[in-house]
């Protein structure tokens, strides 16, 4: 299959990864995986773990970057430059949110644009060396442990439980922001129809059942509203945090069957693989939140996902 040169290569390569496989100092000896973040120090009663180490490492980082970025500013940076590097992120990242919800790309960018970025350093710093390999060893129940140093924020629940909470948060204070407290609220408790209906009975005139009856079915898609944010908190984190967890499982694998070296493709996949982690994350509370601050339209299902509600009719037009 191979002839001259290149099968000299290949074999080379070959021998190369064997003798590696047996002499490399970089080969995981032992799979040691914890579900839950490992408790490094403690500050007063207040637990310090790794993962939240690497979070804090990852808004330094981002803090840093802001300051390098934003400190000689041109109108035209150069090629390479720090500047045109995260100019072209975020603008790539504002033109594709315009396309899901127009001019309020605007409004949403700082929220949608911090959870991607954060999520984008956090995974990628997972990946670098140290990480899940520099610690030390304690005993725990008897047993001699490694407690990594750090490990990558967005593979703890904790976090991705927090970031998801975030995020179902921006939703209901951009829909109060665009359709005020009470027209958001009816989004949730829809009772214009009741109303409707006492004030026609009030009035002396004969009201009608069916308005009684939408005026149940307006309250019962309410609690399905409310079911749905709240479902939204853990479709987001376990999202997150299953896939980032993941790959760190998935890489500790490949470097205890086979060398270092044939790990590296592995870890490019997962580069890229974390960038879709964060990209997803953005893209899918851009759609919510354009869901929330949307005007209502009718669905084959009875329930449009654009609209704040069916009462959404009752709600006030945003400025």
């Amino acid at each position: 299959m191979f002839r001259g040169k290149k099968g000299l290569i290949v074999l080379l390569l070959v021998v190369v990864l064997i003798l590696a496989n047996i002499l490399t100092p970089f080969k995981v000896r032992q799979i040691v995986i914890h579900l839950a973040p490992e408790t490094i120090l403690y500050l007063g009663g207040f637990k310090v773990t790794n993962t939240l180490l690497a979070s804090w490492l990852a808004i330094v980082i981002l803090t840093l970057l802001a300051i390098l970025t934003s400190r000689k500013l041109v109108d035209v940076p150069k090629a390479l430059s720090l500047q045109n590097v995260v100019e072209t992120v975020i603008e790539a990242l504002y033109t594709f949110m315009q396309g899901i919800v127009g001019s309020k790309a605007r409004v949403f960018f700082p929220v949608v644009g911090t959870f991607f970025l954060y999520i984008l350093v956090s995974n990628w710093l997972g990946l670098f060396p140290g990480f899940g390999s520099v610690g030390f060893w304690e005993e725990q129940a008897g047993q001699r442990v490694f407690v990594p140093l750090l490990k990558s924020s967005t593979a703890d629940l904790n976090t991705t439980i927090a970031l998801a909470t975030c995020a179902v948060i921006s939703l209901q204070a951009y829909g109060i922001r665009f359709y005020g407290l009470v027209g958001y609220g009816s989004r949730f408790l829809a009772i214009g129809r009741f109303v409707q209906f006492f004030r026609a009975s009030a009035h002396g005139e004969k009201p009608s059942l069916s308005l009684l009856f939408r005026g149940f079915l307006d309250l019962f898609i309410g609690l399905m509203e409310l079911f749905e944010d709240l479902t939204k908190v853990l479709s987001f984190s376990f999202r997150l945090f299953g896939n980032v967890f993941g790959a760190e499982v998935l890489l500790v694998v490949i470097a205890f069957l086979v060398p270092y070296a044939i790990s590296i493709p592995f870890m490019a996949l997962e580069i890229f693989g974390g960038f879709i982690q964060a990209f997803i994350f953005a893209v899918l509370t851009t759609a919510f939140l354009g869901a929330v601050t949307g005007h209502h339209t009718s669905t084959e299902t009875g329930r449009a996902e654009s609209a704040p509600s069916a009462a959404s009719e009752q709600a006030t037009t945003p400025p």
